[in-house]
């Protein structure tokens, strides 16, 4: 659906950090001897994992003998070494250093409450925290704090209540953070938060390594300045988004970068969210269930393996509120919004959308990978949508939708592309397939739903041609007479609402940001194949 979003103080921000119609991501950053604080000096798409993450960040190593032991029980927790007290069931950390915690705190908490330069590590070996009223741990004050899991280690911290608030700050975490968090090491951590979110930190959230299970009723993870990932395994189960960053006191961040790593991401609202921009690099990322799938002002992917499902859109470059239901109005129908983008140049991409599957509010540039799209079925969405330019040069789209709001790509496109709209709604596993005149094929894909329009473009497609496109039984004679060609008779938004269509949905679930559930057509979840010669 299309965003309107009115942020001068972001237009002014993205002129500095766009160069040109492949817009990249828009936040910069520095590398730090401890830290990966963000600045204006290196584009976060075009940033390297040296320049986003620090050894330290990396580090899961300790030292035993330096460390002071914290055993914990109900009642008798005990510390051996310095820089840390007991205190009833709450454990304070004072000081800089490296704490070892093993055992077990019914209803305890771990309080970070150090100098402003202090860097601290705890090394969770076997431990279970339950809270019922705040955080599990609370990073009350340092400079940054890492949490290790140990080889191996099975380790499980639970806030059960509502949040209790005991100081100024808004704890509403099971690991809250004032400072800079770092997440890393070779073990497990099952986070479950009943009434509020996973990890919060207030300033970046950093995950290097481990193995993570999140259930929580809003965010699985949160970080104001950005969470970066570099690497790890993630199952997250989130009443909002899985992963969200945003930062309202500065715009320049607020954004989401992911290196590699495998992600699962279940939410009742979006899969992915950034109030600036997400860069996907590498990676297995899997949005089994969303809102949106992907949303931030700018979107930026250039390898990996991405999947998602989403009640609206799947990648959405937008910001603001929501225009949910006013039909998708692309092509610069509604005018661009002032740094929007989606930037594809590598990877591969499956998106099951019931409402755009690709959605810019600006610019869509793709350069490479291999996308496929199933959706949407109503008639007021598109496979792509965008309001300023859709240019291809490269890579591979394969998309399967509702023709009502069809649209292909601008004329500035160097790679050729076919729209072309049915007579009659396909039903879902209706195979496609684009032949040359030697009957050679250049793309076959099963689309999972239902479909009155196809968007198919592959480096094969030469302008002067003659294409076959097979649709089930029926044949399709294409004389490709132009680089954005539609049976239309213009590249961009095609009309004529295809029969059987879906009526529109999509609202943004309740407890989101904004509406109430909609009736969404009860959608396949089965992954396109794609066959590609």
């Amino acid at each position: 659906m299309k965003r309107i979003v009115s942020i001068i103080a972001a237009f002014l921000i993205i002129i500095a950090l766009f160069a040109g119609c492949s817009a990249q991501a828009g936040i910069e950053v520095q590398g730090e001897t401890d830290s990966a604080d963000t600045t204006a000096s290196t584009v976060v798409s075009s940033a390297s994992s040296d320049e986003m993450f620090s050894d330290r960040d990396k580090e899961i190593g300790y030292s035993e003998s330096e460390s002071t032991m914290i055993t914990l029980s109900d009642g008798v927790s005990s510390v051996n070494g310095e820089g840390a007290e007991v205190k009833d069931d709450t454990i304070t950390i004072t000081k800089e250093g490296t704490y070892i915690l093993t055992g077990n705190l019914s209803n305890g908490q771990i309080v970070i409450d150090a100098a402003d330069d202090a860097k601290i590590q705890i090394v969770l070996n076997g431990v279970e925290i339950t809270n019922e009223s705040s955080a599990a741990i609370y990073v009350k004050n340092a400079d940054k704090v890492f949490i290790t899991t140990s080889s191996g280690s099975e380790n499980t911290l639970s806030a059960t209540g509502e949040f209790v608030q005991t100081d100024d700050n808004n704890v509403d975490g099971v690991i809250y953070a004032k400072s800079d968090l770092t997440l890393n090491g070779a073990g497990t951590l099952t986070i479950d938060s009943a009434y509020g979110h996973g990890v919060v930190s207030k300033d970046d959230l950093i995950v290097t390594s481990g193995a993570y299970i999140i259930t929580a009723a809003k965010q699985g993870f949160s970080g104001k300045n950005s969470v970066r990932i570099a690497d790890g395994t993630f199952t997250i189960e989130a009443g909002t988004d899985g992963i969200h960053s945003e930062n309202e006191d500065d715009t320049t961040l607020g954004f989401v970068y992911i290196a590699d790593g495998t992600i699962i991401v279940n939410a009742d609202d979006d899969g992915i969210h950034a109030e600036t921009s997400v860069t996907i690099l590498g990676g297995k990322i899997d949005i089994t269930k969303s809102y949106e799938g992907i949303e931030g002002l700018v979107i930026n992917i250039s390898g990996g393996e991405t999947n998602i499902i989403s009640s609206d859109d799947g990648l959405n470059a937008a910001g603001g509120a929501d225009q949910s239901g006013n039909g998708g109005m692309g092509g610069g129908g509604m005018g661009a919004t002032e740094g929007c983008a989606i930037t594809i140049s590598g990877g591969t991409l499956s998106i099951n959308a019931s409402g755009d599957g690709i959605d810019s509010n600006g610019s869509l540039t793709i350069s490479g990978g291999t996308i496929t799209v199933s959706g949407p079925t109503n008639s007021g969405n598109g496979t792509i949508d965008y309001n300023g330019t859709g240019k291809i040069t490269g890579g591979t789209l394969l998309g399967a939708g509702s023709s009502g709001m069809a649209e292909g790509f601008s004329d500035s496109s160097t790679q050729c592309s076919i729209l072309y709209n049915i007579s009659s709604v396909q039903a879902a596993g209706t195979s496609v397939t684009l032949e040359d005149e030697s009957g050679k094929v250049l793309a076959e894909f099963t689309p999972a739903k239902q479909f009155a329009s196809v968007n198919i473009s592959v480096p094969a497609l030469t302008s002067g041609s003659i294409y076959t496109l097979v649709i089930g039984s029926e044949e399709y004679s294409i004389e490709l007479t132009s680089t954005s060609y539609s049976n239309g008779g213009q590249s961009g938004m095609v009309g004529g609402m295809g029969g059987g269509q879906q009526p529109q949905g999509g609202d943004r679930p309740s407890g989101g940001k904004g509406g109430a559930p909609g009736n969404m057509p009860n959608d396949s979840t089965t992954s396109p194949t794609v066959k590609q010669s």
